[in-house]
C-alpha cells in the first residue's frame, strides 16, 4: 500500500512541478509580446569610421572624406583634396536613423594665412542595416575674420561604414604565442 500511494504521490507532484513550468513559461510579458510584429532594433548611431563620397553643388568631381564618429557626439573628418586642414564638429540623433551634425573646417592660401572658415551644417539619414548613409549639407562660408561671404546649400553625399579586415596571415598571427 505503501508503495501504491508513494507512486500516486508521484504522479500528482510531477502533475504540479509540469503546470507550475508551463506557467512560468507563460508570464504577462511573455503574452503581450507579439514577436511575429516586432520590429527589429537598429543600433542607431554614427559612431565609427565612414569612408565618404561628396558632391558638391554644380560640380561633377566627387571628392572623398573619410570621418570617425565618436560616442561623446564629436567627429573629425579629413578632406582627400588637400586644401583644408581636419575638419571638427559635433553630431546629434534628430530621428529614427536621422541625425543632425555641424562641421568647421579651415581654408589657407599658399604662404598658409587663413583664408576662409567654412561652417557646415548636415542633414544625415542612416540606412536600416545602419551600414551606409546618404544626406545633404549647406556650407556657410566666412572670411578670416567670421564674416559670412556665401551660404552654399545643396551639397550632398553618400557613405559607407568601415569595417577591420582580416589580412592574408590573420590566422598564423592568432596562432603566435
Amino acid at each position: 500500500m505503501k508503495l501504491k500511494n508513494m507512486i500516486s504521490m508521484w504522479t500528482v507532484l510531477t502533475a504540479l512541478f509540469g503546470c507550475t513550468n508551463l506557467m512560468h513559461a507563460q508570464t504577462l510579458t511573455d503574452t503581450i509580446i507579439s514577436p511575429e510584429k516586432a520590429v527589429p532594433t537598429v543600433h542607431q548611431t554614427l559612431e565609427g569610421t565612414w569612408l565618404f563620397e561628396l558632391r558638391r553643388p554644380g560640380q561633377t568631381a566627387i571628392l572623398l572624406h573619410l570621418e570617425t564618429y565618436h560616442s561623446d557626439g564629436t567627429v573629425i573628418g579629413v578632406n582627400a583634396d588637400g586644401t583644408q586642414t581636419a575638419g571638427h564638429g559635433i553630431w546629434i540623433r534628430v530621428g529614427d536613423r536621422k541625425f543632425l551634425q555641424t562641421g568647421f573646417v579651415f581654408s589657407f592660401n599658399e604662404a598658409r594665412t587663413l583664408t576662409t572658415i567654412s561652417k557646415v551644417r548636415i542633414n544625415v539619414q542612416l540606412s536600416p542595416d545602419g551600414q551606409t548613409l546618404k544626406g545633404t549639407q549647406e556650407v556657410v562660408i566666412m572670411d578670416a575674420a567670421g564674416k559670412v561671404t556665401a551660404t552654399i546649400p545643396g551639397g550632398s553625399f553618400t557613405g559607407t561604414r568601415l569595417k577591420p579586415e582580416i589580412p592574408g596571415d590573420f590566422y598564423d598571427f592568432l596562432k603566435l604565442p
